[in-house]
């Protein structure tokens, strides 16, 4: 054997060699990582979300005639709106990455619909974050299943997208026919995206914490006080309706973010 022989088969053994080396600690690696996970879970708990709405501090009733701030008389008989990405706002450690919570649409006629279970990290909080509507990267997907399913009736076109939040009652006010009080709220492109995060901290910024076994019921109340005499007064006698994307639409679901305010806690037994 020639000694060009000798070194290429050298150089193929010493190849072979370094080779073996890096899967040994390749391999090495990735038990130690396996069991570093096994041993270290991430905690996992779940917390209680409630939402309700209220008229002058009192749980809204369908069909029973309230007055507005300006002295204007209506009724409701449909109350809807999509909440999503629900997460606790973390204290410990910052706003820590949720897990995935998928969309919820709340409607007042239905009772179940305003209560979940929300899986989260444990930990110590101080509020809670959501999405008040559906993103605008699941509005692109257009008409889906489940809670974004178009039988639902929050579904406008391919186009418009699904509505962000829908009343619908009556006033002798509505200078609509039969007197009708109509708002569809939805459009989530710029610069009339009615799709909001909303973060809500506990009074005085109050810690809670959630564990498996420390689980914690939150109720998120909307007054609709607020929702009548907010960043843009809501005259009835004005503003009967809007059913349409728009600058209007856009106003309009700022009054409803800020219908929503604080949060209170219970804990479960």
């Amino acid at each position: 054997m020639t000694k060009r022989s000798n070194s290429r088969y050298r150089k193929t053994g010493l190849f072979l060699n370094r080779l073996l080396q890096v899967a040994l600690f390749t391999g090495f690696t990735l038990v130690m990582l396996s069991s570093f996970h096994h041993t270290t879970p991430v905690p996992h708990a779940e917390m209680a979300v409630h939402f309700r709405v209220y008229v002058h501090g009192e749980p809204l009733e369908l069909k029973k005639k309230y007055k507005n701030p300006f002295g204007e008389l209506f009724e409701i008989s449909r109350l809807r709106f999509y909440v999503g990405q629900i997460t606790p706002v973390y204290s410990d450690s910052g706003l820590r990455p949720p897990v995935r919570s998928l969309y919820h649409l709340i409607d007042l006629s239905d009772s179940l619909s305003t209560n979940m279970v929300i899986p989260v990290r444990a930990g110590t909080c101080r509020g809670i974050q959501f999405l008040l509507g559906v993103d605008s990267v699941d509005q692109s997907q257009g008409a889906q299943t489940g809670a974004l399913d178009p039988a639902l009736g929050m579904f406008w076109t391919w186009n418009s997208g699904y509505q962000t939040f829908k009343m619908e009652g009556y006033s002798p006010s509505s200078t609509q026919p039969a007197h009708l009080v109509a708002y569809h709220i939805g459009g989530y492109r710029y610069p009339y995206n009615t799709v909001w995060k909303i973060r809500i901290n506990t009074t005085d910024d109050e810690e809670f914490r959630i564990t498996k076994e420390n689980k914690i019921t939150i109720e998120i109340p909307m007054e609709l006080d607020y929702f009548f005499d907010g960043e843009t007064p809501l005259h009835i006698g004005e503003t009967p309706a809007c059913t349409t994307p728009g600058e209007l639409a856009w106003k309009i679901s700022e009054n409803v973010v800020g219908s929503f305010k604080g949060v209170s806690l219970t804990k479960n037994p």
